[in-house]
C-alpha cells in the first residue's frame, strides 16, 4: 500500500492542472518526497511539551473527526513539495520583497493546489475503505501567536521530522533532501504502513550553521534582520511576511491578500535551497575516507 499511495501522490503532482502557472509557464512544485510516520510515535506526544499543550496527536485528530466511533489511526503521511526551479530562480535575485512568482505561489500553490491534493488523497484512501483525515480541515485547527511568534496546533514541519524527511534550520525552515524551499502537508489515516526511519535524532542535523557553525547565508538574506546567532525572531518575520504592506503587494498582482506576499529570501540563494548541504559534506567525507 505504501507504493500505491506514493504513486498516486506523484501522479497527482505531475498531472493536475492546478500545479501549473499559465502566467509563468511553469509548475508550482516539482516531484515530491513522501514518507510515513507511525501514528503512535512518541514524538507526537512530546510535541505537546516542545510546541504547545494544544498540539494535536494523530489519535486526537481521529477522536475529533470520528467522535462517535472508537477508531485508532495507524499512519501519518507526510509530503514534501519542492518549489519549482523557475519560481526559486525568480526569488534568488530579490533583496527586499518576494518575487511575483513566489507571491502567487502562496495563493495558487499553497491554497488551491495543496488543498486539492489533500482532498484528492483523502477521497482516494476513503474509497479504498481507509478512514483518512486532513487535520487542517478540522474545526479545532488554529493558527495563533504566542510570546514566541506564530504557531499552529498541527505543525507540518514537526510531522515531517517525525516521518524522517529532514530537520530544522536556524531560520525555522525545514531542510529536506530536496532543500529548504519546500511546502509541507500531511494526512492521518488508518492504513497500516511501515514507518520510515529517521536518519538522525537531532532536529537540526541538516543545518550548516547549527551543525558546523558555518554558513550564515540566511542571516544575510533576511531583509529585516530576523535571523541571527540567537535564532529566528518569528514576530519580526511574521510582520514582514503577513503585514499590511505584504498583503497589499499580494493583492496588487492578483494574489490573496490574506496569504500575503510572503518572503522566502532566506530559502533561496543559500546553500540549502534545493539540497541537503550536510548530506553533500558527508558524501565528500566518505569519498575522502575511501581515497585514504
Amino acid at each position: 500500500m505504501k507504493e500505491i499511495i506514493k504513486a498516486e501522490i506523484f501522479r497527482y503532482v505531475r498531472e493536475n492542472e492546478n500545479n501549473y502557472s499559465n502566467k509563468f509557464q511553469a509548475p508550482y512544485f516539482d516531484e515530491p518526497l513522501v514518507q510515513f510516520a507511525s501514528a503512535t510515535d512518541e514524538l507526537f506526544s512530546q510535541y505537546k511539551e516542545f510546541i504547545a499543550p494544544e498540539h494535536l496527536t494523530p489519535q486526537e485528530v481521529f477522536d475529533i473527526a470520528y467522535e462517535a466511533e472508537a477508531i485508532s489511526p495507524k499512519t501519518v503521511i507526510s509530503i514534501v513539495l519542492p518549489v519549482s526551479e523557475i519560481i526559486r530562480q525568480s526569488n534568488r535575485i530579490q533583496k527586499e520583497w518576494a518575487s511575483d512568482e513566489w507571491t502567487l505561489l502562496r495563493t495558487f500553490g499553497d491554497d488551491f493546489f495543496i488543498d486539492g491534493l489533500n482532498d484528492h488523497l483523502s477521497r482516494f484512501l476513503n474509497n479504498k475503505g481507509y478512514k483518512t483525515v486532513n487535520p487542517i480541515n478540522l474545526k479545532v485547527f488554529k493558527k495563533y501567536i504566542n510570546e514566541k511568534g506564530p504557531l499552529s496546533n498541527w505543525s507540518q514541519r514537526h510531522v515531517a521530522f517525525a516521518a524522517g524527511l529532514g530537520t530544522f534550520s536556524i531560520n525555522d525552515g525545514f531542510i529536506t533532501e530536496k532543500g529548504i524551499a519546500v511546502r509541507l502537508t500531511s494526512l492521518v489515516t488508518e492504513v497500516l504502513i511501515e514507518p520510515d526511519k529517521r536518519k538522525t535524532e537531532s532536529h537540526t542535523a541538516n543545518c550548516l550553521y547549527l551543525s558546523k557553525g558555518t554558513c550564515k547565508a540566511c542571516f544575510k538574506r533576511c531583509p529585516v534582520g530576523a535571523i541571527t546567532e540567537k535564532g529566528h525572531d518569528k514576530i519580526v518575520c511574521a510582520q514582514r511576511c503577513y503585514g499590511e504592506e505584504s498583503q497589499s503587494r499580494a493583492k496588487a498582482i492578483g494574489g490573496n491578500p490574506k496569504a500575503g506576499s510572503g518572503c522566502g529570501l532566506c530559502q533561496t540563494n543559500i546553500p540549502c535551497e534545493f539540497s541537503n548541504p550536510m548530506g553533500m559534506i558527508k558524501s565528500k567525507d566518505g569519498c575522502n575516507e575511501e581515497a585514504n
